[in-house]
């Protein structure tokens, strides 16, 4: 995992989980609500969403063993100036109007480490995976030009979801 992945990840684990936990509560109060008003009309039967307790915790738990099996990946040194040349450029990742620099640096060093991994030899598919649909596709939802191309370069995929990711590895 890129350096700076680490950091973020970091930063916004707990915030998720937190945010997630919330969402989850309301949606079964919204369902208890419902379930309430379908009881006045005579519906037999409730929904139940006790299966949802504690999915934050095992979704979080798959999570932790995604990371435990993953290696530091540090960038080199001409990494960041590769990354800051590319938000000055416009050049996807990066866009106009939006801070883009952390973007282009995890791009840059996972360019970086699969051309080293290619370099080495390894032949077996490689994901770049990440949600960020906006900085890595089109609107007709292909690879925008640029990453196609230094994508292709290192025979490296693209998935925007943990499942495009795992079909695309062979999972």
């Amino acid at each position: 995992m890129a350096e700076q992945v680490a950091i973020e990840f970091s930063d916004h684990d707990q915030p998720v989980q937190d945010e997630a936990a919330r969402n989850l509560k309301k949606v079964r109060e919204q369902v208890e609500r419902i379930n309430k008003l379908s009881a006045v009309f005579g519906a037999p039967g409730n929904v139940n969403l006790t299966h949802l307790d504690d999915h934050v915790g095992r979704a979080r738990a798959v999570v932790g063993r995604w990371l435990a099996k993953l290696g530091n990946v540090t960038p080199s040194p001409v990494v960041p100036a590769k990354a800051f040349a590319r938000v000055n450029a416009g050049i996807a990742p990066a866009r106009r109007g939006k801070e883009s620099s952390k973007d282009c640096l995890v791009y840059e060093t996972y360019l970086e480490a699969v051309s080293a991994l290619r370099g080495a030899g390894v032949t077996p598919p490689i994901v770049f995976l990440s949600s960020n649909t906006n900085e890595y596709l089109t609107e007709s939802k292909v690879l925008k030009p640029d990453i196609a191309a230094e994508f292709g370069t290192i025979n490296l995929g693209y998935a925007p979801n943990m499942s495009a990711a795992k079909y695309a590895l062979g999972l």
